[in-house]
């Protein structure tokens, strides 16, 4: 490991340590629950070297565990003892530890809570419910499928036009002729929505009655002779490929009902910053 890299997991080792020992202790590591150090009798364990691992950024994760492991043990060896000098020097008396205590104690079982409701709000019903309703939101978009050839000229163009109405075979002209990727498939583009081609091309394919073949389009990319074989609406998404989408909106939502049923019966009064009452 590299001395950037050792100072970059140092530093969110630190970032951890600081503001996130409270949520470290509630996670479990899985596996033997190894001895890792022993400080003055006290004990870390891999169940706690898992759960910080599990709090440090994506990122910093990602490193190789053999890596992050030491770095962890000894980060959790300082705090521990940083604690036991704090815990000497009578710190946890401070009004300032007090507070921050009380406030980390808040957020924690409003995260706890809320984590919950989560975890038995999301249901595979209401998940299919919601997916149902994006379905009626979202109608399907027009989907067409077409071929093209593409050549550098216009006059090239105009020939294969006429070649393919006079009866040659549209996908045996394009592999002789198109300079295209899709050369090698015949032309073939498969299905697409009119936003994902060329606005100049797009116009003309949609226009296209089925297995019509244009006249010249140009575009940047040079002179189009375009079939349409195929005309569909766009079938939805499955369930599977929204459902992370939806998940979060669900969460989102059930944080919401939590916070309007714990307002329900309570008056709560608000004031700025010079006393006065805010009219909500």
């Amino acid at each position: 490991m590299t001395l950037s890299n050792v100072a970059r997991l140092s530093g969110a080792l630190a970032v951890v340590t600081f503001v996130g020992l409270a949520s470290v202790a509630a996670a479990q590591g899985s596996g033997p629950d190894r001895v890792r150090a022993i400080i003055a009798g006290e004990e870390i364990r891999q169940s706690d070297v898992d759960a910080f691992i599990g709090q440090l950024p994506e990122q910093v994760r990602a490193a190789p565990r053999e890596q992050i492991d030491p770095l962890v043990v000894n980060e959790l060896v300082n705090t521990r003892l940083v604690v036991k000098l704090a815990r000497a020097a009578g710190t946890e008396q401070d009004e300032t530890y007090k507070l921050q205590v009380e406030t980390a104690s808040l957020r924690i079982l409003q995260n706890v809570y809320l984590s919950s409701q989560i975890e038995a709000g999301v249901t595979d019903e209401r998940l299919q419910k919601l997916y149902e309703e994006f379905v009626a939101a979202n109608p399907p978009a027009e989907q067409i499928r077409a071929s093209h050839i593409l050549v550098e000229a216009k006059e090239a163009a105009q020939a294969i036009a006429a070649e393919v109405r006079g009866g040659a075979d549209f996908a045996e002209v394009a592999r002789r002729e198109s300079t295209g990727p899709s050369a090698s498939a015949g032309g073939d583009l498969g299905f697409f929505e009119k936003g994902q081609m060329v606005a100049t091309f797009s116009e003309v394919a949609f226009a296209l009655e089925l297995n019509e073949t244009s006249d010249p389009v140009q575009t940047q990319f040079g002179w189009h002779v375009i079939k349409l074989t195929d005309r569909r609406q766009a079938p939805p998404p499955a369930l599977d490929e929204v459902r992370e989408e939806l998940t979060q909106q669900l969460t989102n939502d059930i944080v919401q009902e939590v916070l309007v049923r714990a307002r329900e019966g309570v008056t709560i009064e608000t004031f700025d910053v010079d006393g006065n009452r805010i009219e909500n």
